[in-house]
């Protein structure tokens, strides 16, 4: 049986599905039968196929490719992923991101190391479309996060747990079920509080992914009332569960909701879409999010935003410190 999985969830984007194996194909040949590849394709084109198929031959491990008709939508093909692997671990990597040269043997490295873990966060860069860095997610130190602890990370900050960062022991779902296919895109916020909440994380200090902000990922369609609804009844259902102290939620819901809907603010005025941009800061008005324990950096960018989206604002501050 290989230790890890990596599943690759397809659709109709083959030229970044051709990165994303060619980014498992760093693996030591010594090391990839350790080493499941997996392709769940939902895809509409046969070219993600031919991709799999040019470069499944220069792999040494075990491999599957599933051609999924119909297809089985976002979460549903997350699912298909995790069900037909065989390693002990999973790692669902996404076909617009992509693996660190070599780190798959620092993954499989790292689960030699601590077998009795059963969830592992890994660092990864934010990169553009173009492979450049934004942002470089990691931890200076190895941590293990108890429940509680890795509960109020998540729910404070709204990009903690990124999809290729995250490593799993395949029984964990047995345990805490699937991705709940029912809730759209808020499947995976729903399973990593699930899984935060049983086992905790160990935080390791290796980048091993890239993770790609782009135009045309899923991730843009995220940001409007019905999706911030539905993680407001997550916040509820922790609250109920009380599986975090009342206090500490509504200072973790204050966080987790600006960040989440200034993100979308910046990435709709990356791509010059102001009116896309205006219609996702005004969703701060919609929810009751209190300001009283908003990180300073968060209040900073807040009036950034409303000066840059909405200038007049700015011509009145200026006109009235010059009255006083």
């Amino acid at each position: 049986m290989p230790l890890l999985s990596i599943c690759i969830p397809a659709y109709n984007r083959p030229e970044w599905l051709k990165r994303a194996i060619l980014s498992i194909l760093t693996t030591p040949i010594e090391q990839q039968p350790q080493v499941e590849l997996i392709v769940s394709d939902d895809s509409t084109i046969p070219a993600c196929k031919q991709i799999v198929d040019e470069l499944i031959v220069n792999w040494h491990g075990k491999h599957h490719y599933c051609q999924n008709t119909p297809s089985l939508g976002m979460a549903g093909n997350w699912n298909h992923c995790i069900q037909i692997a065989s390693g002990e671990y999973v790692l669902i990597l996404h076909d617009d991101d992509y693996l660190e040269a070599g780190a798959p043997g620092k993954i499989l490295e790292t689960l030699q190391q601590h077998p009795n873990e059963s969830a592992l966060l890994f660092g990864v860069n934010v990169v553009t479309s173009k492979q450049n860095i934004q942002k470089q997610q990691i931890f200076q130190s190895q941590k293990r996060l108890t429940s509680k602890e890795a509960l109020e990370k998540l729910l404070t900050n709204s990009s903690f747990i990124r999809f290729p960062g995250i490593v799993l022991n395949r029984q964990v779902f047995q345990r805490t079920g699937y991705f709940k296919e029912t809730i759209g895109g808020i499947a995976d916020i729903d399973l990593w509080i699930r899984i935060c909440q049983q086992y905790g994380l160990l935080c390791i200090p290796i980048t091993t992914a890239n993770y790609t902000v782009h135009g045309n990922a899923l991730t843009m369609q995220m940001f409007n009332t019905q999706v911030l609804k539905g993680i407001e009844n997550l916040f509820k259902n922790v609250e109920a569960q009380q599986w975090l102290p009342k206090s500490t939620l509504q200072k973790c819901k204050t966080n987790y909701f600006h960040q989440f809907i200034l993100a979308g603010t910046v990435r709709h005025l990356k791509r010059w879409d102001a009116k896309s941009a205006s219609n996702t800061f005004k969703l701060l008005n919609q929810f009751n999010i209190e300001n009283k324990h908003l990180k300073l950096k968060w209040k900073i960018v807040k009036i950034t935003l409303k000066i840059i989206l909405n200038p007049k604002d700015l011509f009145i501050f200026v006109q009235q410190s010059n009255e006083v």
